[in-house]
């Protein structure tokens, strides 16, 4: 098991995966192609958010991604599990967890952040696993 940084020319691989993602019960609803698109070239470069590519034997099996921001509430830079997809055939494998410690020790932060599909009870799990607890805020968006 390898996890590394995406590199340029992994993007056919992860255009794939990402797609594959967009369509499972992990998320709820699919996004345009142009969006993983735009992703993949701010993730070559790096700055506000990184994205890991997770292989076995040479093969990508599947990717996390990460974005950072600051917040005073907790007292530095934060980490946000924005993305974590593991392929059918791979999962519950040791790859998330692998992921987590990865990220853990390369991106040290005052605080880590994700966010949950209520119904993804495995995800759930490993999560609690993990050390993650609620935070108890309701999330609100505006595009």
């Amino acid at each position: 098991m390898i996890i590394r940084e995406l590199k340029r020319e992994d993007r056919e691989e992860y255009l794939k995966m990402s797609a594959e993602f967009y369509s499972s019960p992990a998320v709820l609803s699919d996004i345009p192609s142009e969006f993983r698109e735009n992703a993949f070239e701010e993730f070559v470069k790096g700055e506000r958010a990184k994205c890991f590519i997770l292989e076995e034997e040479g093969r990508a099996v599947g990717y996390g991604i990460i974005c950072f921001y600051y917040s005073q509430e907790a007292g530095g830079i934060c980490v946000l599990f924005d993305e974590l997809y593991v392929r059918g055939d791979f999962r519950s494998r040791g790859f998330g967890r692998a992921y987590f410690e990865y990220v853990f020790k390369n991106c040290p932060a005052a605080r880590y952040v994700l966010e949950i599909e209520p119904d993804n009870v495995r995800a759930r799990a490993l999560y609690e696993r993990l050390g993650f607890k609620e935070l108890g805020y309701t999330r609100m968006y505006r595009d």
